[in-house]
Formats: structure tokens, sequence, C-alpha cells
């Protein structure tokens, strides 16, 4: 990460601006208590200020060479000689360390990592401070380099300065941030490939097609009255097609890669009394909802999380859908649809054992959707005859595929559900080269799609050459702005906020 990597397709932007100069430092490990902590410095005084601090690293150090010493307090450290003390254990008879007996100035035991300019992750001179993992002991430190001159990092900054410098595009950068939240192997694989340049290698290739058919129609243009046509009309027609179809894959990957991002939830949504709370814990194996026999109990949104295939899946248990007078539950019930809108799939829980189940389970299936599933709970105390009543309710309205029966308190067809949602998991988040991941992403390229359908439109009506250079002028602009290239501030603050210190 901090060395020059070899996937990488790093590239300097055209606004190239760094905030400011200074050097900065926090971190990057998290807080608390561990046996390690990492503190990275990063600027063009990153050397010489963890120097002050760390005497026995040398005036000119090797790029990539890791020294060990005592890090001691300023006011200490500037007076003592530049030496290079020996590690603990340097000899493999030793016992014991042999240094000199610790000082009231010193601070810790460390070893330094440092990386030249344009060698390090951020492209600035870097030193990397190895310390034993107290928190104390962290905060001394910074506060040290603080007083050296060193300023405390803002969320993101190191990657930021990486993007400004050119070592990674911004979407290199968001993926770094992909990969440190990853909640499965799956969503890591895919970072690690965005990190390495991949993704930019497909946006890259599109960004090319759009400059090859805004150069040919300008070409037609600039040739155009002395009657010459560089590229027929039919080409750029075939090569903008082409260049949709494209998009129209890239586009197709979202929902896979956001799943692969966020995972898959699920709401459990139905009348009260259904049996939504005691089906969430027993899914989960916990009691995560409160189950009484008094209806409306759930008032608020209620989450479990279970894994499959590698992929975390929330499912939300719900607030009981009805009218109702009281005010704190029809709050609870606005949430409960926010949900089922923003849920991936949706399980409506309709009890067998309400004389009106067929008339709740036709409200439902009245506004079905493929991703919808029906569970006719309370299966153990129904009769043979009300199962085979409630089949052909499920087969009438063309459901019966999506249908379980289930029983919350004897756990009975629950495997079967576990079964369904671990399979739509695998074929949902199955192995793919590249996938879009980032809403930003998918928005920019809807954009650079609309602005080439427009394109090839104006190309078939004969329209005015510059009409159509503007729309693929239009769609350059976005995959500029998609790969860092171009932006606006308000972009960039929306990207690196969602940053920790230190990364």
């Amino acid at each position: 990460m901090t060395g020059e990597g070899e996937g990488s397709t790093p590239f300097r932007p055209m606004s190239f601006s760094i905030g400011d100069h200074e050097t900065i430092c926090a971190l990057s490990t998290p807080q608390g208590v561990g046996g390690i902590a990492v503190i990275r410095v990063s600027g063009p005084r990153a050397g010489a200020i963890t120097r002050t601090l760390c005497p026995f690293l040398p005036e000119s150090p090797e790029s990539h060479r890791i020294y060990y010493g005592i890090l001691r307090a300023k006011s200490a450290s500037a007076n003592t000689a530049n030496i290079d003390q020996k590690p603990p254990f340097h000899d493999a008879n030793s016992k014991a360390f042999a240094g000199a007996s610790a000082s009231s100035s010193d601070i810790d035991e460390v070893l330094v990592s440092f990386f030249k300019e344009g060698r390090s992750f951020t492209g600035e001179e870097t030193c990397e401070i190895s310390c034993h993992g107290g928190t104390i002991l962290q905060t001394s430190i910074l506060q040290e380099l603080v007083a050296a001159g060193c300023r405390m990092a803002r969320p993101g900054e190191f990657t930021y300065r990486a993007f400004m410098s050119g070592r990674i595009d911004l979407v290199q950068a968001e993926s770094i941030l992909g990969l440190i939240e990853s909640q499965s192997k799956q969503s890591a694989r895919v970072a690690l490939r965005q990190l390495q340049g991949h993704l930019s290698q497909d946006f890259a290739r599109v960004e090319d097609d759009l400059l090859w058919i805004l150069a040919q129609l300008e070409a037609n243009i600039d040739f155009s009255t002395e009657n010459l046509e560089v590229v027929s009309s039919d080409e750029l027609k075939h090569r903008s097609r082409e260049l949709l179809s494209y998009l129209e894959k890239l586009m197709g990957t979202y929902r896979q890669g956001r799943l692969l991002r966020e995972g898959l939830q699920i709401a459990l949504v139905g009348k009260p009394n259904a049996g939504k709370s005691s089906l969430l814990n027993a899914l989960v194996k916990e009691e995560r909802a409160i189950v009484t026999a008094e209806e409306g109990t759930t008032r608020d949104l209620v989450e479990g999380r279970l894994t499959f295939a590698g992929i975390p899946v929330t499912f939300v248990d719900t607030a009981g859908l009805r009218e109702t007078a009281n005010e704190a539950e029809r709050i609870g019930i606005e949430r409960s649809r926010k949900a089922m809108t923003d849920s991936d799939l949706v399980f409506v829980i309709v009890d067998l054992s309400n004389s009106q189940w067929r008339q709740q389970f036709e409200e439902f299936s009245a506004n079905d959707t493929a991703q919808t599933f029906y569970l006719f709970n309370k299966a153990d105390l129904i009769r043979p005859e009300d199962r085979q009543s409630s089949t052909e309710s499920a087969q009438k309205a063309g459901v019966v595929d999506r249908t379980y029966w289930v029983s919350a308190k004897t756990r009975a067809g629950l495997s079967d559900i576990e079964q369904r949602v671990d399979d739509l998991v695998k074929i949902t988040s199955g192995e793919t080269s590249n996938v879009v991941t980032q809403a930003r992403h998918l928005e920019q390229l809807q954009k650079i799609h609309t602005c080439l359908e427009e394109a090839v439109g104006l190309i078939n009506t004969d329209a005015s050459p510059e009409f159509i250079a503007f729309e693929l002028q239009e769609a350059i602009r976005a995959i500029h702005e998609l790969l860092g290239k171009e932006f606006h501030e308000q972009v960039i603050d929306r990207i690196f906020k969602e940053f920790c210190l230190g990364k």
C-alpha cells in the first residue's frame, strides 16, 4: 500500500492542486489498546520532523527501509547525538537489550519506516512510526509530532493527497474505503481489483471510445466545406451503439456490486400479531425482537443479521400494517412502508390461525412483485384442509413458487427459506470480472448513456454536427468526473468525508 504498485493506472488530474503543503500526521491503526500502533507522517518535512523525535533516523535515510530506536520528547531529542541504536535481540546469543537505561524523556521503542517522495502511498515523503499500542503512547507521540511542526490530518486526507498527486484516480480512491469496510471475501476481492485499476481501465475504454467518436465527428466538420467525409455516419452510429451496449453491461453490474458492498436487506411485513417478531428471532436464533400477545408491540424497526454465502443478510422486523390513531404506532407503520421500499426482498407474513388470513393474503398479493415472498406462519396450528386452502390461494395468485409454510415456534419450514435466501445470494453475487459498486459511478454512467443515446438520435436525423458534438462533450465531461480528471469540491468532500482519520 505504501510502496509503488504495478497494477495501478495513475494519471495527473487536469486541476492539480493540493490544498496545502503542510506535513500531516495521524494514527492509521484503530484507536484503543493493541499490540502495536502505526502513526503516519506525510508531507515535505516528514523526515525532518520525525528526526527531531527519532535522532537515530539518518539525515538521508534510504527509501523503504526500517530504522529502530528510541523516540524521545522533542526538547530532549534535539540535543541527542544522531546514533543508530541496535535493536533488542540483535544478537542470537543476547539475552536482553544492552542499551542505556531509560531516560525521563524517552517515550517508546519504535520502528520508523521511511518512503521518499514519489515512492509512497501519498506521493509525498512519508514516515510510518510503529509503536506499542497503548493509548497514552499514541497520544504522546502525536502531540510531539504536532509540537515539532505537523498538523493533524483530516479524515481521508492521506488518500486525498494520493489522488491529488496522481498516484491513484478517484475510482481507486473510493475502492480503498470499500476495501476497509468489506464485510465478505467477495466484496474485499472486488474492492482490491478496483484498487489495482481494473474498473478504471473499463472506464478508460469508455473515455477512449467517446474521444474517438468526437474526434471523427469534428474531423468531418473541419472537412465539410470540401465535401469530404472522414468517417461515415454509419460507422459513427455503429461505434456509438457498441459503446451503448458496453455501458449497459457496466450499469447492469450495479445491483450485484451494491449487494457485495452493502449486503442484502429483507423486510418482514404483515398485519399485527402475524408473528413477524417471532420469525425474526427464529431466523437469527437470537431474541432480537420483543414478542407479546398484544397487537402493535413492535413500534420501531428491529434488525437481525446472518451471513449467507459470505454476504451479510439483514432481516428487518417492522410494525404491523393497519389503520391506527396511536401516533407512535403510526410513525412505526410509516417506517415499515419505507423499509418495504428500501429492502431488496420483502417477506409477507400471513397468520394462518387468523380467520381473516385469506383477505390479508389477497391484500398483499394484489401488489405482488418478483421480490416478494409469502410466509404462511403458524402452520403448526392449522388443519390439513387449511393448508390445502392456502395452497390454492397461492396458486390462484400465481405466487406459489414464492410461498412457504412455516412455524416460528417449531422452526418448521425455516430451513427452506434459508436455502432460498442462500441460493438468491449466490446467484446475485456470482463471480464477475468487474462490477460497479458506487452510486456515483452509476449516476455518471447513466448520464453518459443518455448523452450518447441523444447523439445517436441526432445522427439518425442528420442534425447539425455541432449539436451532436455538444452531447458527446457532455458525455466526456461525465467520464472525466467519474475518474476524477475533472471534479467539483462538493463531490470530493462527499467522497472523502466517509473516510476515517489516518487513511
